[in-house]
């Protein structure tokens, strides 16, 4: 592989173990708060992470009119809309379901991106995608949690709208850096979403459970996760780097079972292998 390519493909890894955290944390203790609020907090961690370094190199990242715009709406498929979607339906149906159909939008992404971007899919992509999805598939086949319906609809819409997130954050690439793309996106999340959750946000910063989930999954996962995706999606592409991504629902399994103290089951390091094996298959061709 290529310098650039092996660069962007660690940089969706550390993504991936980032958000990995999210499923168990928004099960666990994300259920005290509304989703919207919890999405709120998150955006607003993420907003102040980034708000220094940002500041601290501002002359160099002025953005246009229609950049900030394609950043926005962006932003409105990803973090605003496709993360509230997920929480809902991980509060719906569980965190193993609600992640391992989520992920799906992997398929999505990737064919926004052959459609808008003429973004090259090989066979090996194909490949290694489907092995992939088995991967989470067999994670999560052992999951208790029913499937209600609502919380299908939650999680394939967190799909959809994320494939056009991750999509649409390649255009937005052209029009500045990592790091001021996902401060724009964040900051703008977290605006658009207090319209909404205002009332409720000074209730929350007495729960700590929330307030630690909202750091983490947020400041963590969308200040540095998000700004290491578009970096990542800026060296290999959008097809490359969702593939990537996939290993966040298996390694999720495994997070969230030591963090509550519980020991692995052997479906979740079979899946892992596979989801691995899927992606090693799929960035061959690099």
């Amino acid at each position: 592989m290529k310098d650039h390519y092996i660069v962007g493909v660690s940089a969706a890894l550390t993504a991936s173990m980032i958000w990995s955290l999210a499923p168990g944390l928004i099960s666990r203790y994300g259920s005290k708060a509304k989703s919207t609020v919890l999405n709120t907090l998150r955006a607003y961690y993420a907003s102040l992470i980034l708000l220094i370094y940002t500041l601290l190199t501002l002359n160099n990242r002025w953005l246009s009119f229609e950049g900030i715009l394609v950043i926005i709406i962006s932003a409105i498929f990803g973090p605003l809309l496709g993360d509230t979607l997920y929480i809902k339906s991980i509060k719906r149906i569980g965190g193993g379901n609600a992640v391992s159909i989520s992920y799906t939008y992997i398929f999505f992404a990737q064919l926004y991106s052959f459609i808008l971007f003429d973004e090259k899919i090989s066979i090996f992509m194909i490949i290694g995608t489907l092995i992939s999805l088995l991967g989470i598939y067999i994670t999560y086949s052992g999951e208790k949690q029913k499937l209600v319906l609502k919380g299908l609809i939650y999680a394939i819409g967190a799909a959809i709208s994320w494939g056009m997130g991750a999509t649409l954050s390649k255009l937005a690439i052209m029009y500045g850096d990592p790091v001021t793309i996902a401060f724009v996106r964040n900051l703008f999340t977290a605006l658009a979403l207090s319209i909404f959750t205002y009332k409720y946000l000074p209730g929350t910063f007495k729960l700590k459970g929330v307030q630690l989930t909202a750091f983490i999954t947020g400041g963590l996962g969308f200040g540095v996760g998000m700004t290491l995706f578009l970096t990542a999606i800026s060296l290999v592409g959008v097809s490359a780097t969702v593939l990537t991504t996939s290993i966040t629902p298996v390694l999720g399994r495994i997070l969230a079972r030591i963090i509550a103290h519980e020991k692995p089951s052997m479906r979740a390091y079979l899946g892992t292998l596979t989801t691995s094996l899927g992606i090693f298959i799929g960035l061959h061709s690099a």
